[in-house]
């Protein structure tokens, strides 16, 4: 009974009755975030070109493809689904985990549940088996550390353990038994990919897109007799040794924490505000503070000196003058120049012709990233943001949390009007208000395809 046999227990037995209420309230607004900015990520460049793809591929028309008039396969439609939920930046974060888990998840119980047409409680049980498997794998004998080791190595979660909890989500919905399960996360082992040398480029939102469309292909090839190695995840040159580079790991800690606490509720979720890579977020909260605060007008600005962790620091200071909307979402200077002239970063200033503005070009080189932020126990993001005016003075805030995260929380509201900005134009005012409501109530549910169903366009 090792750690893939042991997992697959918890996949494949955990019920519905068995998800604790926060648990299940969360995994419905995540599920709400996700078909909002998917349908928001359809009218994108990536959004549309795979769908183009997926459309010129076939495939029977059993799921729905997200702001699109057709429907495909379910591994084509969550490669789809998946790509336009993560193209935008916008959707949400596991504290401690560099895990994304929605962007694979929601996806994969989309597609299967619309296919096999699953009550929303059997889809809401996938969703929040899959996320945990994602993000508890992702960072297994790294549950207490400021990071994954696996990220650490270079490795996207999305693509890699997401495929595992895609894998885990599908098997459920599919009904997997014990030793399917066992034979479905073996074959995850060899498909689990997804690099971190990708981001700010096309490749980052296709990870997530790619784990769900594995993790169906894993479980469907389970469910008619396909085998992986049932020791796959801790056996010789298996997951562990590979992605984490040793099998060094305490099996029964590891166990006995899946589920207890769930990871959405602790080390918790952060359900994103502003648009682009979270390396900027609780940054962009000492910022907009100072610019309401003082009435900063970006003509008086000289410099901006923004203090965060070593990891943090790296990523935002590495692309100093974007070319492109996806850079731009990685650019802490980028992201400090829409604060200052703009305020609340909004999707419309992260796209190809927003990073050319002058205004916001203007502002690039004031900006100074350090990484002299120590992370504390439970804000593992703290950022100074200082900025120096022409007339001398200088004025400085430090947050420890961006708005989303569980300290800060957003309300049921900051989702809603979410929602809207990004699908209004596409569903109208009537059919996004129950969208929303259906999502909410996704647990009364009896059959999920309606639901789904009216996330597709024209």
């Amino acid at each position: 009974m090792g750690v893939t046999s042991r997992l697959a227990g918890f996949a494949v037995n955990t019920t519905f009755e068995d998800l604790p209420a926060p648990v299940v309230a969360i995994s419905k607004e995540m599920m709400l975030n996700a078909a909002g900015i998917g349908l928001a990520g359809s009218e994108e460049r990536e959004g549309q070109i795979i769908t183009e793809y997926v459309k010129a591929m076939g495939g029977r028309p059993a799921s729905t493809v997200i702001g699109a008039s057709f429907r495909s396969s379910p591994e084509s439609a969550a490669l789809a689904n998946g790509t336009m939920v993560h193209v935008l930046d916008f959707d949400e974060n596991v504290e401690r985990r560099a895990n994304h888990p929605s962007n694979a998840m929601f996806p994969t119980v989309m597609a299967i549940g619309e296919h096999l047409g699953c009550s929303g409680q059997a889809v809401t049980a996938a969703f929040a088996v899959g996320c945990e498997v994602s993000t508890k794998l992702g960072a297994a004998g790294d549950l207490d550390a400021q990071f994954p080791r696996i990220s650490g190595f270079g490795w996207h979660p999305q693509g890699v353990t997401g495929t595992f909890g895609a894998t885990a989500a599908a098997g459920k919905l599919l009904g997997l038994d014990q030793a399917q399960m066992e034979n479905a996360f073996g074959l995850a082992c060899s498909q689990a990919a997804g690099l971190q040398v990708n981001f700010a480029t096309s490749s980052k939102s296709l990870h997530p897109g790619s784990a769900a469309m594995r993790g169906i292909m894993c479980a469907t090839l389970a469910q008619k007799g396909f085998t992986g190695a049932r020791n796959g995840i801790e056996g010789e040159r298996g997951f562990f040794e590979a992605y984490r580079r040793d099998r060094n790991l305490d099996d029964d800690e590891f166990i006995e924490r899946l589920g207890t606490p769930y990871d959405v509720i602790d080390p918790g979720l952060r359900l994103k505000i502003y648009p682009c890579g979270s390396l900027a977020h609780v940054s962009l909260e000492a910022i907009l503070y100072l610019v309401g605060e003082h009435k900063i007008q970006y003509e008086q600005v000289q410099a901006i000196r923004v203090s965060v962790p070593r990891r943090w620091g790296l990523t935002g200071s590495a692309i100093t003058h974007p070319q492109t909307g996806l850079e731009g979402k990685f650019s802490m200077a980028y992201c400090m120049a829409v604060a200052v002239v703009y305020g609340t970063p909004q999707l419309q200033h992260f796209t190809d012709q927003a990073v050319r503005d002058p205004k916001l070009v203007s502002l690039l080189d004031k900006v100074t990233v350090v990484t002299d932020e120590v992370p504390t126990a439970t804000a593992s993001r703290p950022s100074t943001v200082t900025i120096t005016l022409n007339d001398g003075r200088e004025v400085s805030r430090r947050e420890e949390y961006a708005k989303g995260d569980r300290h800060k929380p957003v309300t049921a509201k900051d989702i809603d009007d979410k929602f809207a900005t990004c699908s209004h134009h596409l569903l109208g005012p009537e059919l996004m208000k129950e969208v929303i409501l259906r999502f909410r109530t996704l647990d009364e549910i009896r059959d999920v395809r309606p639901l789904f169903a009216s996330l597709a366009v024209g």
